[in-house]
C-alpha cells in the first residue's frame, strides 16, 4: 500500500539511505525545507520531508494518535527500497519514536528534537488548539486581523506567526485552516501522552534539546534510555523548543556530526 502522506523528495544525488523528516504540531513540511536542502547537499542521504496527517497537504482523519501517525510513517518507508533514518520534532518526534519502537527493523538511525517519550500533563502549545478553534473565520478579512484577534491570548508574535501560517484563502475567498482543528481538538489527550509499549529501538539515536526548553528533563533520561539504549543527548545553547530555527547553524552541525 502506498503512503497517503504528502511529501517532498529532496535529493541532490542518489544515495542508498533516506532521511524522513516529520514536523511538529501546527507545522508542515515547508518549515523544514531549508534544513532538508542543506542536509541533501552535505550528507550522503536522500531527504524526504512530510506533512503528517491533519496537517499541510496530507489527508484529514478523525484519528490522531501516535500509533496511527507512526503507521503513516512506516507505510511511507514502503515507497522507498532503501535504508531509512527518521528525524522528528515535538509531535513528529513522538511519532518517529513510536515508529522506530514499533518496527525497529525498518529504521537505521533516529533523531528526536526537543521532546521525550513521556506524557505531558499540559502544554501551552497544545492549548493553542482551543484558541485557534475559537477564532471565528467568518469575521476575518485578513491574516493581520486574525493576528490582532490572537494578540491578547498569545503574546509571542513569532508563535502567532507560526500558527497563522496554517491560515489560507480558499477559492471562494474565505479563510480556512490547513490543519484539521476539529480532529486535533478531539484528540488533545492523545497528543499529550506517549503510548504504552514494551518494545525498544537499539539503533543509534540522538536527542537534541533546546537549552531553554523543558520538554526534555533530567527525570526523563532513564525512560529515554529504556526505550533507546543507544542514545546520546546534545543540548543547543540559547534555544527553546525550536532549536532548528532558533540556532540553525548549531542544530545543523549536530546533525552533520551524527550522520557522517
Amino acid at each position: 500500500m502506498s503512503s497517503l502522506l504528502s511529501f517532498n523528495h529532496i535529493s541532490k544525488n542518489k544515495y542508498d539511505e533516506i532521511l524522513i523528516i516529520a514536523h511538529g504540531l501546527f507545522g508542515s513540511k515547508t518549515n523544514w525545507m531549508s534544513t532538508a536542502k542543506f542536509l541533501s547537499e552535505n550528507l550522503h542521504l536522500e531527504i524526504v520531508v512530510v506533512d503528517l496527517r491533519n496537517h499541510g497537504s496530507s489527508f484529514w482523519s478523525d484519528y490522531h494518535d501516535y500509533f496511527c501517525i507512526a503507521e503513516d510513517l512506516i507505510k511511507l518507508t514502503e515507497s522507498f527500497s532503501k535504508s531509512v533514518n527518521l528525524l522528528g520534532h515535538s509531535m513528529g518526534g513522538k511519532a518517529a519514536m513510536v515508529a522506530s519502537i514499533s518496527r525497529p527493523e525498518v529504521f537505521k538511525k533516529l533523531v528526536v528534537v526537543d521532546i521525550s517519550p513521556v506524557n505531558y500533563a499540559g502544554s501551552g502549545f497544545v492549548n493553542y488548539i482551543e484558541l485557534l478553534h475559537e477564532l471565528n473565520l467568518n469575521e476575518i478579512n485578513s491574516r493581520k486581523e486574525a493576528d490582532t484577534n490572537l494578540q491578547k491570548k498569545i503574546v509571542d508574535r513569532n508563535i502567532r506567526s507560526f500558527l497563522l501560517q496554517n491560515l489560507y484563502l480558499d477559492e471562494n475567498k474565505n479563510y480556512n485552516w490547513k490543519i484539521n482543528l476539529e480532529s486535533l481538538k478531539k484528540n488533545i489527550e492523545n497528543i499529550k501522552l506517549f503510548p504504552k509499549t514494551q518494545n525498544s529501538f537499539k539503533g543509534k539515536t540522538l536527542f537534541i534539546k533546546g537549552k531553554n526548553s523543558n520538554y526534555i528533563q533530567e527525570k526523563h533520561l532513564p525512560i529515554i534510555s529504556n526505550f533507546f539504549p543507544n542514545y546520546s543527548l546534545r543540548e543547543i545553547a540559547n534555544s527553546g523548543h525550536w532549536p532548528h530555527t532558533e540556532q540553525q547553524d548549531l542544530f545543523r552541525k549536530e546533525l552533520l556530526t551524527f550522520f557522517m
